[in-house]
């Protein structure tokens, strides 16, 4: 009897564990990869233990990783089913599978290097100046031949960022540019600093806390900016430990998490503005 199994609690890491194992197995069968509802699907191809094939729309092949470790931090479920496909697709065949270890580290290696990741959160809605939108940023990046005309007349500056996938050079440029524009207003994590000073002096085990909390709300290590519903949460936390310094700690503390929120809302209409 095959190997089937249906995974729902996905975590940094499960990606290749997950690959590792179904090679191990030597199984045939396809793996499913699910962001969550209403958004497309990642599937990949095992014969006898090796990848053979990967799709995720316009990205096929080897490049179908570089996406997934970059957004892994979005992956709902993961699902396997044994069995047979009729036909392979010869575009999307995986380079140099037979040894899925050595792929993946390589593939963690481009994504560690990429310099547009940290401003590409696969998950939310976007906007385009053209008056277009997307559910997602991944929606473009599987439907990528519908946006690829608009994305590529955005001149190229020496601002620019490398990636892995020249999809994901385009993305970030049209982001950086006004082109594209995220739906939510976003926080830079650099002017979190101010609001963390309001609570100096702080105790190591109120930093380590705050630390640990902080980084379970990013996407990844390197991500620049929060959503403005992910700062919430923070900054409850924040402004719960200064309420607990003395009402006036509390009230600056509000104060400066209201400015922020103000901040990143009006850069946002500025940007839809100048995109206009």
């Amino acid at each position: 009897m095959g190997i089937s199994f249906h995974i729902t609690s996905v975590r940094e890491g499960t990606i290749f564990n997950v690959m590792q194992f179904l090679s191990l197995e030597r199984v045939t069968g396809v793996l499913t990869i699910r962001f969550g509802r209403q958004l497309p699907e990642v599937s990949i191809y095992f014969i006898a233990g090796n990848i053979a094939t990967a799709e995720f729309g316009a990205i096929v092949g080897d490049g179908v990783l570089d996406m997934l470790l970059c957004q892994e931090f979005a992956i709902k479920e993961v699902s396997f089913a044994p069995g047979r496909i009729n036909q392979v697709n010869e575009s999307a065949i995986i380079v140099r599978s037979s040894n899925i270890a050595s792929v993946m580290l390589n593939v963690s290696k481009d994504v560690d290097k990429c310099e547009s990741r940290p401003f590409i959160y696969g998950l939310l809605p976007v906007n385009s100046n053209q008056g277009r939108t997307s559910a997602s940023v991944l929606h473009i990046l599987q439907d990528f031949g519908a946006w690829q005309a608009d994305l590529d007349a955005v001149p190229k500056s020496e601002k620019d960022k490398k990636a892995p996938l020249p999809q994901c050079v385009l993305i970030h440029r049209a982001l950086s540019r006004g082109v594209l524009s995220y739906q939510r207003p976003l926080v830079s994590i650099k002017s979190l600093k101010g609001l963390l000073d309001l609570l100096n002096p702080i105790s190591e085990k109120e930093a380590n806390n705050l630390r640990g909390y902080l980084r379970s709300l990013l996407p990844h290590p390197k991500a620049t900016h929060l959503s403005i519903e992910r700062f919430y949460a923070f900054a409850s936390a924040i402004e719960s430990i200064a309420q607990r310094r003395s009402p006036e700690v509390g009230d600056r503390a509000r104060r400066a998490i209201h400015a922020l929120i103000q901040s990143a809302t009006k850069m946002m209409e500025v940007e839809e503005t100048a995109s206009a």
